[in-house]
């Protein structure tokens, strides 16, 4: 069963993109989770509530921004790993349609 290169290079790279998925979600669990717990403190802490967020603003919209754009890149993630998969379906399916002929 011959394979070039390539499809090796693409086992790689799935195997790659399959631990960034991994990586990326517990993040945007994470910021979730940090976000649950920051509503739940100042819940009756309006004014400190107001007065912070006031003063942290460019950083919550960097914050936000960063946040955004994991969800992006784990959307990208998963639809890397389809195409993936797809592709070395593809050269599974090549391999055994030469192995077909070769045995008959």
């Amino acid at each position: 069963m011959y394979k070039d290169n390539f499809y090796y290079i693409l086992k790689d790279r799935l195997e790659y993109a399959q631990d960034y998925l991994v990586d990326i979600s517990a993040y945007i669990k994470s910021i979730k989770f940090q976000d649950n717990v920051e509503k739940e403190f100042f819940k009756d802490k309006i004014f400190l509530y107001l007065l912070i967020g006031f003063i942290n603003l460019p950083s919550d919209i960097f914050r936000k921004y960063k946040y955004f754009k994991s969800l992006l890149n784990y959307k990208r993630a998963q639809k890397e790993i389809q195409m993936l998969k797809e592709e070395l379906n593809k050269y599974e399916q090549k391999n055994l349609v030469k192995q077909n002929f070769n045995i008959k």
